[in-house]
């Protein structure tokens, strides 16, 4: 398998699951009634983020582009924001056990892909 290849195996990936997650996650705060105006923004400002970066990555990706530096932001973020939310939710005895236990398979599944999307061709 070429370098190509195999880096487009790894990175697309990650970017499929951000889309899938955080699209989903906007319509989630789309239907959800019980939030404010603010409320909505403030969720559908971190939906955005991660969407767009992962577009970034994906066009410069395809157009044979400098991608690295995009994509570890886009992966310091995806991990920055697993770690300070997906802490809170299973710190927070608010949440039942079903809520914790996605949101724990949804973070460590982010952390994988992640780490696979970075990791060297060569390798």
């Amino acid at each position: 398998m070429k370098k190509v290849e195999l880096a487009r195996s790894r990175v697309f990936p990650f970017l499929i699951w951000t889309f899938v997650l955080w699209l989903s996650r906007a319509r989630n705060v789309v239907s959800d009634n019980d939030l404010s105006v603010t409320g909505r923004l403030w969720r559908l400002s971190f939906v955005v983020t991660f969407v767009a970066l992962a577009v970034i990555v994906g066009v410069r990706f395809i157009r044979n582009l400098e991608t690295y530096k995009w994509l570890m932001a886009l992966v310091i973020w995806s991990i920055g924001f697993w770690l300070i939310r997906g802490g809170g939710i299973l710190l927070d005895n608010e949440w039942s056990f079903g809520f914790k236990f996605v949101h724990t398979i949804l973070m460590l599944v982010t952390f994988c892909l992640a780490a696979l999307a970075i990791i060297k061709p060569d390798r």
